[in-house]
């Protein structure tokens, strides 16, 4: 049976790996995908807190294929990782059923059943198709979980001791792939409690405990605080010895094994048990080793910021310090509204050195004073989970729970004001509704009961909503299936399974009632990495407003399909009035498997076939292909750019082209990469002294108006290099912005602008570029951006990326020329001010958008468009298609403008990427080359699709999320008002009909949003 074991095994693998290859995309997708690609060809750091193992070991992989495999042997690595996977998940269900009911047929039937639902699951599907960490980490999670299992059944005590040495390694290792899965030993400790000592309820309550408190001494005091004392260490023998950087984390790691070899062989000579704990100690420093990668690819060419040149830089990468995750309160803090105390507003921080690479010595950067804010211990809440100083925070904390809270009179900057603070109550209340329902509890439905979408969920009805199918129990929170529209009807990824494996999974939870041990593990390895990850994580609302974050609970759902699995032993026992053993497992088995897997696999087919998605590889080129020769592009955000890192540094196109990341311009090693050569790209200039933006200094500029003139940029910059010219802010000297209008001379003889035809953009040059932009604080990405601007306008193109969002602009969108998927700055203005104000360079524009292949494949209803690519076609590509074709009309050139509306519509159609607002503006430029009929068709199919959505959300009462729903109803009905306004000028018959409707709709509107409105 041993054999058979393997063989079933051996097929298991080669099936689902097939089953993934077929279905990973070829190329890059969006998120980390392209930046692991990037990263794992040039072997260098991924964004904190990095995964280190995974990248040696996708490094060693790709050095046997060329450039140009990347991206699909990394998303290969994925779905081989992802098959061993499932594999390792049969061993341990069929381990299970052997040690609870002894009946290899079922063991087996139980074992494939749990395998192959979460081999065909949504979330670890999806994780298995494109290049991210989650499968090898998965991988890790559950081999550790396979040995744990073999060790708690081994009686003898060699064996025991070798299989705890071995988990000592694999989590060493697979701490290099994702933090996380160091939380596996709070599982174990029950586990390691029950084979000692048994199991009572106190007992399970220790093990808890102290499971708790293992895994928070390993990883603060083991690892951070290993690297804490590096530092110091290395402060010392740096600044006093005059020994290289990082002397004093090879000295520790010297001392830390060369004690703990001491201590062994003391310990073995002794024949004390002593010598194995250190041993295991010694193997999980040996497996984690791979942190140590970083420092030496510090010194890596290329366009990532994660340069780690210090072991604090590496402890800092580790506590992900640049997303702020170290800030995070978890037992006790402040509640999102707390001022400032009034007596100490500021306390005293820890001094903050940082290493001169020219003076090769640590030098103290800030010595701390008044550097931690304080915030008044009236506002603190145990157990804070709304505690987020953004202001955004304050809106979407509100949208999730209605906070009414307790009225407080606290003095702010020397006035009382009465101030609303949040009760425990309505604390946990979000808790639940955002972190526990929405985060965690939605995306395990997701996998198991079925699901609206995969269309980004921020708890309107319309999107990311669990769904059954079963219209009895969706219609509370989603609405009756009746009334919704067409589109989200057929979209491919909505997938539905009834509650069948939800169910047998619930079933698989009772066939361990008999075995308390494995019965309570499996629990607590379910919340760990499912209500643990929440509560430890303590997630912002706005998080969502990001993309989708079910990836992170995969460990949970891991253990749900195992449970699933496990539903074939009670199912067995249900159906005992079936005499025949082969015909009782026979039934179980069809059961099972229509209810689970075979279910999973034809529900989840399409929306996981991914071999035609290369809309983020099109949309990365059409960006660059339309910058100038030798341009500087800036953008923001992780998916405009990781793709153009990826082209750039891997398949070496276009990278003549400087790319700048605004969002990381806060980084001081991203900023020095920025003055050196990549690639093809010269270095940029820059007059910003470095002592003012290396780590450890502000990185807040307050306003301080000082002129109402004009901020010439160059005067700028030496009055922020000055010493001198500083105020006194928060008991602290510190630089501020004397203005907020700017101003930057231009010599409009270089290069860079006598190439520019100004008739043809019938604007003319100007000498300086003067706006304004004002901002309570300038962050230093502001002012850092603003002098690469000032320094290199004159030399090289300026151009901005199309993306939807505006603070990479720093305020200068009325000095930009449209050209193609990118903005460029220009010191222009128009000879006439009838003409309008946005000018596009339409000639060069045509020629971008129009003479190309891309984006020729997401015009098939067949294929399966993800909701990113989605949102990006609606409120991007059309964008920019509309600014052209307005162009052209403006210019009097109707049938190019034509062509360019025809090729949008004909690549993007309503019947795979809904039409709305960016369609719509298209729509009404039919109009305007005398295609009436064309026109009224697309924006009669624009206010459709608005009015669906308007009607479906307001034919019921939403029971879940009301505040959000109201608000998103209110913003539908603005939309769909303004469209008939609009459509009036072009088609006043028709729209004179639907104004009629609205008026009527209106009425009953406004009865609906007072009954849900719960404020």
């Amino acid at each position: 049976m041993k054999n058979n074991e393997k063989i079933v095994g051996f097929l298991l693998f080669v099936f689902v790996f097939a089953l993934y290859a077929f279905s990973i995309s070829k190329t890059i997708a969006f998120w980390d995908s392209s930046e692991f690609v990037t990263t794992n060809f040039h072997l260098q750091s991924t964004h904190p807190p990095g995964a280190p193992f995974y990248t040696l070991l996708c490094n060693f992989i790709l050095l046997f294929f060329p450039a140009s495999w990347a991206a699909l042997i990394s998303n290969l690595i994925s779905a081989f990782f992802g098959a061993l996977t499932i594999v390792l998940v049969y061993r341990i269900i069929n381990f299970l059923i052997l040690k609870i009911n002894g009946n290899l047929k079922v063991a087996l039937v139980s074992a494939i059943v749990g395998a192959l639902s979460l081999a065909f699951s949504n979330t670890f599907w999806t994780a298995a198709t494109e290049t991210e960490v989650y499968t090898l980490s998965m991988f890790l999670l559950m081999l550790l979980f396979y040995i744990m299992l073999l060790w708690h059944t081994s009686n003898e005590s060699g064996s025991s001791n070798r299989l705890l040495l071995v988990f000592s390694l694999v989590l060493g290792i697979s701490v290099g792939v994702h933090l996380i899965n160091l939380s596996v030993i709070i599982p174990f400790a029950v586990l390691y409690m029950q084979k000692k000592k048994g199991l009572d309820w106190k007992k399970i309550l220790l093990a808890l405990i102290l499971g708790t408190f293992s895994f928070l001494a390993l990883y603060i005091i083991g690892i951070q605080g290993f690297l804490k004392l590096a530092f110091i260490l290395d402060i010392s023998l740096v600044n006093n010895f005059q020994w290289p950087v990082n002397s004093g984390l090879f000295v520790l790691i010297v001392l830390f094994f060369g004690i703990s070899l001491l201590g062994m062989f003391i310990a073995k000579k002794r024949e004390s048990m002593l010598a194995n704990y250190i041993l295991g100690i010694l193997l999980f420093a040996l497996g984690s080793s791979s942190y140590l990668l970083p420092i030496f690819r510090n010194n890596v060419n290329s366009s990532f910021s994660n340069q780690i040149v210090t072991s604090n830089d590496l402890l800092r990468y580790i506590q992900a310090k640049q997303f702020g995750v170290d800030n995070i309160p978890l037992v006790k803090g402040k509640v999102f509204n707390a001022p400032l105390d009034k007596d100490f507003p500021f306390l005293n921080g820890e001094a903050i050195y940082s290493y001169n690479s020219e003076s090769k010595q640590y030098e103290l950067v800030d010595s701390g004073k008044f550097s931690k804010v304080n915030y008044a211990h009236e506002f603190d809440m145990f157990f804070p989970r709304m505690y987020s100083q953004k202001p955004s925070s304050a809106q979407q904390y509100a949208n999730w729970v209605a906070i009414k809270g307790e009225k407080i009179q606290y003095p702010v900057m020397g006035k009382d004001r009465e101030m609303i603070r949040p009760t425990f109550s309505e604390n946990i209340q979000f808790f639940i509704n955002y972190q526990v329902k929405w985060l965690y509890l939605r995306y395990l439905y997701w996998n198991f009961i079925g699901k609206q979408n995969d269309t980004k969920g921020t708890g309107a009805i319309f999107n990311g909503n669990w769904q059954s199918g079963i219209n009895y129990f969706d219609k509370d929170r989603i609405g009756d299936s009746s009334v919704f529209p067409s589109n989200y009807q057929e979209d491919k990824s909505n997938d539905v399974y009834y509650f069948l494996p939800f169910l047998l999974g619930i079933i698989g939870l009772w066939s361990l009632r008999k075995n308390k041990s494995y019965l309570i593990t499996s629990i607590v390895l379910f919340l760990t990495f499912g209500i643990g990850i929440t509560i430890y994580v303590n997630p912002l609302p706005e998080s969502i407003l990001i993309r989708e974050r079910d990836y992170i609970f995969l460990g949970s759902f891991i253990v749900f399909s195992i449970w699933i699995g496990l539903a074939v032993v009670t199912l067995y026992d249900w159906f005992q009035k079936i005499t025949s053993e082969k015909i009782r497992i026979g039934v179980v088995t069809i059961v099972v498997v229509l209810a689970s897997p075979m279910q999973l696999l034809a529900k989840n087919w399409d929306n996981h076939q991914r071999t035609s998605d290369v809309f983020a590889y099109d949309l990365a080129k059409m960006y660059l292909n339309s910058c100038p020769k030798n341009a500087v592009l800036i953008t923001n955000g992780d998916n405009f750019t990781f793709p153009l890192w990826y082209l750039q540094e891997v398949e070496k196109f276009r990278d003549d082209v400087r790319v700048i990341n605004y969002d990381q311009l806060n980084i001081a090693t991203y900023i020095d990469k920025l003055q050196q050569t990549t690639f093809s790209a010269s270095p940029l200039r820059m007059t910003f002294a470095k002592k003012y933006y290396r780590e450890g200094n502000p990185k807040l500029f307050p306003l301080q108006k000082d002129t109402e003139q004009p901020l010439d940029a160059f005067m700028l910059f030496e009055f922020l290099n000055n010493d001198k010219t500083t105020i006194n802010w928060n008991g602290k000297m510190q630089h501020y912005v004397p203005g907020d209008l700017f101003s930057i001379s231009v010599d409009t003889t270089k290069a860079a602008f006598t190439n520019i035809d100004l008739n043809k953009i019938q604007s003319q040059l100007v000498s300086k570029i003067v706006w304004k932009n004002t901002k309570d604080f300038y962050q230093l990405n502001d002012l850092i951006l603003l002098n690469l601007i000032q320094e290199n306008i004159n030399n090289k193109p300026i151009c901005f990326l199309v993306n939807g969002n505006r603070e990479h602009y720093l305020g200068l969108q009325d000095h930009l020329v449209h050209r193609g998927f990118v903005e460029q700055l220009l010191p222009v203005k128009r000879v006439s001010e009838q003409l309008n104000p946005k000018i596009v360079a339409s000639e060069v524009s045509e020629k971008i958008i129009l003479d190309n292949s891309l984006f020729n494949n997401l015009n098939h209803s067949d294929e399966f468009i993800r909701s990113e690519n989605v949102e990006y076609i609606q409120t991007i590509v059309r964008r920019n298609y509309y600014f052209l074709a307005q162009a052209l009309i403006e210019n009097g050139k109707k049938e190019e403008a034509k062509r360019v509306l025809e090729r949008c519509f004909v690549l993007f159609p309503n019947k795979t990427v809904a039409f709305r607002q960016y369609a719509f503006a298209l729509g009404k430029l039919y109009y305007k080359i005398g295609e009436a009929k064309k026109g009224n068709e697309i924006c009669m199919q624009c206010i459709q699709n608005i009015k669906n959505e308007l009607v479906w959300i307001t034919s019921f009462n939403p029971q879940t999320n009301p505040i959000l729903n109201v608000k998103k109803a209110a913003k539908l009905k603005e939309i769909y008002e303004q469209m008939i306004v609009q459509f009036e000028v072009y088609n006043p018959q028709q729209a004179q009909l639907e104004k009629k409707e609205a008026i009527a709709f209106a009425n009953e509107f406004n009865k609906w949003q007072i009954k849900n409105w719960p404020y």
